[in-house]
């Protein structure tokens, strides 16, 4: 994953300022379908709820292919390789996070899921490291607050030692595979950043869209016996996640990684935490003590640091100017 991109000139509009819009607008959508899949789930299986959201949502962006830009990237045999084989791998994260998690949440608590799943901030570094990506000291620092702020949002409950010991004690097989969840989730957001930069954002999504939901759907008739009955049922919430946090939220975050490093993209999309206990006080009724506004306002710090360029975004940028 390491051949060179220059070749492809990204957008004249997406500056990274753009681009760290357009991944806030992820994390708003993506904490506001928490109510969407929650309502969801009392008609439907996970697994039946993303495979069918992803090919909707696939349709919801299919008209965008016949954009110029877009057909003139399928035209490019250069870019159709990385487009095949990042839509694919991209595709098949998205149905194995929800697989893995899924399995786990059947022996581990919601809270327990919640957190693990979003340990992927703190993973995506790690594999960027390994993968020889140059990452500056504010974004480890903004990884510590991120990390922070979710283990104040998910355990708020948490009020003493023997809490916590609990907690541990209660660790299963089923925090394993969501575990398992958040690496292909980290995985995930390293393969958009290296596919969206040499193909085209648009073809991607939609690939990958088609394929996460082929994938799921077919896991979804092995173990959850899925019926027509059951999807109407849950009509409203499939087709509200399909547009939005499918269709528009996947599709801006493949459009924001054309120049957000992996490490910035996991920062802020973990505000998806913070939108999502909004959306609970706000439409549930959930309340937001000290621990969670406090967990909030370091994810915030987070995002705020994490403005700081990469190393590496300023090489490319400096690089742009010169020429």
């Amino acid at each position: 994953m390491s051949d060179p991109i220059q070749t492809i000139a990204r957008p004249r509009w997406l500056t990274p300022l753009r681009a760290d819009g357009l991944l806030l607008a992820c994390a708003v959508i993506w904490g506001i379908s928490f109510l969407w899949q929650k309502w969801a789930n009392e008609h439907v299986g996970a697994l039946t709820y993303v495979g069918v959201r992803s090919l909707l949502g696939a349709v919801v962006v299919a008209p965008l292919l016949f954009k110029a830009s877009v057909r003139a990237a399928l035209r490019d045999p250069t870019r159709r390789r990385p487009l095949v084989l990042g839509g694919l791998a991209a595709g098949a994260c998205l149905a194995a996070a929800s697989a893995f998690q899924q399995t786990g949440l059947k022996t581990t608590t919601v809270t327990n899921a919640g957190f693990i799943t979003g340990l992927y901030v703190v993973l995506v570094p790690f594999i960027g490291r390994f993968l020889g990506q140059r990452i500056g000291w504010a974004a480890w620092v903004a990884v510590a607050l991120s990390l922070g702020g979710l283990t104040l949002l998910s355990f708020s409950h948490v009020m003493s030692v023997d809490d916590l010991q609990g907690f541990i004690d209660g660790l299963n097989r089923g925090d394993l595979w969501v575990l398992a969840c958040a690496v292909t989730w980290a995985v995930h957001v390293h393969v958009v950043g290296w596919a969206a930069p040499r193909s085209d954002a648009i073809a991607l999504s939609v690939l990958q869209f088609v394929v996460g939901g082929t994938i799921a759907t077919s896991l979804a008739f092995l173990v959850e016996s899925p019926s027509m009955g059951s999807i109407e049922a849950a009509a409203a919430p499939i087709v509200l996640s399909a547009i939005f946090a499918v269709g528009v939220a996947f599709t801006l975050q493949a459009v924001a990684q054309d120049v957000a490093p992996p490490t910035h993209t996991a920062i802020l999309l973990s505000l998806e935490s913070v939108f999502c206990a909004i959306a609970g006080a706000v439409w549930l009724g959930e309340e937001l003590g000290v621990r969670q506004v406090s967990g909030a306002a370091l994810l915030l710090a987070a995002a705020l640091l994490a403005q700081l360029p990469a190393p590496s975004l300023r090489r490319r940028d400096d690089e742009q100017q010169r020429a």
